[in-house]
């Protein structure tokens, strides 16, 4: 069999790399999430220290142990080892972000915590017949029936989709113009961090926070501001009158044929000459992120959904008599404003 010259020019550490990480993705999460279930990194905020140390405060029986598992994410360059003393580990940029005084801390626990790990191994059967797996392979009807079954499990997905918000409002609020509009919203909005940063910058502007009763009342830190109102519902049912309905993240949860449901709750609401801002990711083949590529997979995995290319935006939006009406990608999640035809 003949070997191409790209073949021939990877070299044995590059093979290896490749090898380690597509072959370790399991003991890699492991080892990820029993560094985030003890806060090794917070550990290391206030200065470097010697694994026997950390292995103490974090109750290992064996230093040792703890010695390996601070070993293995040198490489990764999540900690740094002292080359002078031999033991002694130091936080990184990254290790920053994983630890109180980083913004990755919750999701990093959240995609790499038990109930995910187990919904994972099936996989293979997903990607082989075409559906979800997922939610059924751990004896759940649909994934969010999860929610009902650990509250645990509940909050740490309400936390890592604050942080997430979070990161998307530093990115993008300042590209989102809502002056042109009365009422905005925001649908799916959660605990409302989104839509009430966004009404500190539009003071003639006011808000509606919509997602099902049991989200709201499951987020303790509800935003609060004069103008905006939390208000309980179902997506698929109605949703409040207004000029302007924003979705962050929403889209992706669903199959088109279920957004197209979505978007015609919402088109029998929506003020005559109103917008429907969405707030997603759009796949560009010349451009494949890591991040666009990890979510797609868990979204088939999932929620039998996917991440959208801007041909499949176009064709949802055609489906259900909307028509795109600009997008913004000089922020990442791209701003897509949409409006019926």
């Amino acid at each position: 069999m003949l070997v191409s010259q790209n073949e021939k020019s990877l070299g044995w550490n590059e093979s290896m790399e490749l090898l380690f990480g597509f072959a370790g993705g399991h003991l890699h999460t492991r080892m990820f999430q029993t560094m985030m279930r003890f806060s090794i990194c917070d550990l290391l905020e206030d200065g470097p220290k010697h694994y026997s140390e950390i292995s103490k405060i974090i109750g290992f029986k064996d230093d040792s142990s703890c010695y390996r598992l601070l070993r293995y994410f040198v490489p990764h360059r999540l900690f740094n080892e002292s080359f002078t003393e031999v033991g002694v580990f130091s936080k990184t940029p990254s290790s920053t972000q994983f630890s109180k005084n980083g913004a990755l801390k919750n999701l990093g626990f959240y995609y790499s915590q038990d109930h995910h790990y187990r919904m994972l191994e099936s996989i293979p059967l997903t990607v082989e017949m075409g559906k979800t797996n997922g939610p059924s392979s751990v004896g759940l009807s649909n994934f969010w029936e999860f929610f009902e079954k650990s509250s645990q499990y509940k909050e740490l997905f309400n936390q890592a989709m604050k942080d997430y918000s979070s990161l998307i409002i530093d990115k993008t609020i300042s590209k989102v113009d809502l002056s042109p509009f009365e009422t905005v919203v925001d649908v799916g909005g959660s605990h409302g961090l989104v839509i009430g940063s966004l009404l500190e910058l539009h003071p003639n502007v006011n808000g509606i926070n919509f997602d099902l009763e049991s989200t709201l009342n499951a987020s303790n830190e509800k935003y609060q501001h004069p103008r905006l109102s939390h208000i309980a519902g179902d997506f698929f049912k109605s949703v409040p009158e207004a000029d302007c309905y924003l979705m962050k993240y929403i889209l992706h949860d669903w199959s088109d044929e279920k957004c197209c449901e979505i978007l015609k709750t919402i088109s029998k609401s929506m003020k005559p000459n109103g917008k429907i801002i969405i707030i997603d990711l759009i796949l560009d083949p010349s451009n494949y992120t890591k991040e666009a590529v990890f979510k797609d997979i868990l979204m088939m995995h999932f929620f039998d959904a996917k991440e959208r290319s801007l041909i499949d935006w176009q064709q949802l939006f055609e489906k259900c008599d909307f028509v795109i009406d600009s997008i913004n990608s000089s922020v990442t999640p791209p701003l897509i404003i949409v409006s019926k035809k």
